[in-house]
């Protein structure tokens, strides 16, 4: 049998490709090591000019300090967003990465910080670490500036008492004195603490209200008033917006108001005032004949329209009630003994009411 002849020139050409093959795999190993070389030495680089640079004080030139608060168990991320939000470091990644590195992430402290953009990330973070001698207070919705006044010297903090009602009345503050919880500086005196309660109104009211303000019916004045007598008469958010819109119904109809709250106000006024006595009766629950009849502007059933200003510090609650109130057929409201209001939209309905719920 005659043997088939070989395809010397398929087998050459088979063998050629093998071998360009293998040439062209052992080129380009080399090549992508060599890409590779430099695009880690270019991060090295870069990170290493992006840690220098972030090392930095945001603006050596800017000296002015401002007050920066870090709340109890606030996340080190945060603080670092708003460090940044606040022109103080460059960044937040750095700041973050920074701690980390040092250990330090856990030893953050909560307190007001007084920083400057001037500063570096080395010396604000070692401001955290030392902490400061602050004092967490809360104050709660509904409060006479008088009482908070009483609560700011009981929680030891220099506070005179006169001091403090002549300068809440003389730049006109109740009704913003935001109740909210606060780290205010342990020898902080009256200018210093409103100082930063009108800061935080400013920001939460004025600022995160913005739309609900421009919207509104009443001027922010008004409004402000009309959200401290919800804060004293209703407790829940669903009562204090119907309770706002009965209020505000009557104000355009020229109805008094008869708010049992706007006369507390106007008896304690009387009683209490020049006592500067943290234990006087600033509400008094039992209003007598002769309280209604007080004279005072603020006796909201001898006077037509809203009282002259607000007669407690109300809560966001009742701001946004007052500046977007509910509108419904009611026209009187009580509050029964365990705080729970009964509507009614005639006369003769609210004496049913005043009868079975609060004459029992």
């Amino acid at each position: 049998m005659t043997k088939k002849p070989r395809n010397t020139a398929g087998l050459f050409l088979r063998k050629f490709k093998k071998i360009t093959d293998s040439s062209y795999k052992v080129k380009k190993i080399p090549f992508n090591l060599s890409v590779l070389f430099f695009l880690l030495l270019f991060v090295f680089i870069g990170g290493k000019v992006w840690w220098k640079e972030s090392l930095k004080p945001f603006d050596p030139s800017k000296q002015t300090k401002i007050s920066f608060v870090i709340r109890k168990g606030e996340p080190i991320s945060l603080v670092a967003s708003r460090l940044k939000e606040e022109g103080l470091i460059k960044s937040p990644v750095f700041f973050k990465v920074y701690l980390m590195i040092q250990g330090l992430s856990k030893k953050i402290q909560a307190g007001t910080y007084q920083l400057s953009a001037s500063m570096t990330p080395m010396e604000i973070s070692g401001l955290f670490i030392k902490g400061t001698n602050d004092q967490w207070v809360t104050i709660i919705e509904g409060l006479r500036q008088e009482q908070i006044g009483a609560q700011l010297i009981k929680s030891g903090f220099a506070v005179n008492p006169k001091d403090w009602q002549e300068k809440v009345i003389s730049e006109g503050l109740e009704g913003r004195i935001f109740p909210d919880s606060y780290l205010f500086p342990k020898d902080a005196k009256e200018e210093t603490i409103l100082k930063i309660i009108a800061s935080n109104f400013e920001k939460k009211v004025i600022s995160g209200l913005k739309e609900e303000i421009a919207e509104s019916k009443l001027s922010f004045e008004d409004a402000l008033i009309l959200a401290s007598i919800v804060e004293r008469e209703a407790r829940t958010e669903t009562d204090r917006k119907i309770v706002a819109g009965i209020l505000l119904k009557r104000l355009q109809n020229n109805w008094p108001l008869q708010v049992d709250a706007s006369v507390q106000y106007a008896v304690a006024s009387q009683r209490c005032r020049n006592s500067y006595d943290p234990n006087c009766d600033w509400w008094p629950k039992s209003l007598s004949k002769n309280d209604l009849k007080i004279s005072s502007p603020f006796n909201s059933y001898l006077n037509q329209g809203l009282p002259p200003g607000p007669i407690c510090n109300p809560g966001l609650s009742s701001i946004k009630a007052a500046l977007s109130p509910k509108e419904s057929s009611y026209w009187f409201y009580i509050s029964d003994l365990e705080g729970k209001m009964h509507y009614a939209k005639t006369s003769e309905e609210h004496a049913q009411n005043i009868g079975r719920y609060l004459l029992r």
